[in-house]
């Protein structure tokens, strides 16, 4: 599984609404995406890619991409 289809899994495991996830969707816009589900997404990164990850170096993040080319820099420290 990439990494981006692991980070749509994440997503979809841990949103408990079920719209169509792509690399272009955005986390307020499209999927809803309200504070307390943008905790439970960060625990759900964290689980799936065995890292701790800072709110303030995700709240930037705006679309599904963002958080993919994130997790890429991160995860390439």
């Amino acid at each position: 599984m990439t990494l981006e289809q692991r980070v749509i899994k994440t997503l979809k495991d841990n949103l408990e609404k079920s719209p169509e996830i792509s690399l272009e969707s955005r986390l307020l816009e499209d999927l809803l995406v309200d504070s307390l589900d943008r905790m439970m997404l960060l625990s759900g990164l964290e689980d799936e890619f065995s890292i701790t990850i800072a709110e303030e170096d995700f709240a930037e993040v705006a679309t599904v991409s963002d958080i993919v080319r994130k997790l890429k820099a991160r995860l390439s420290d």
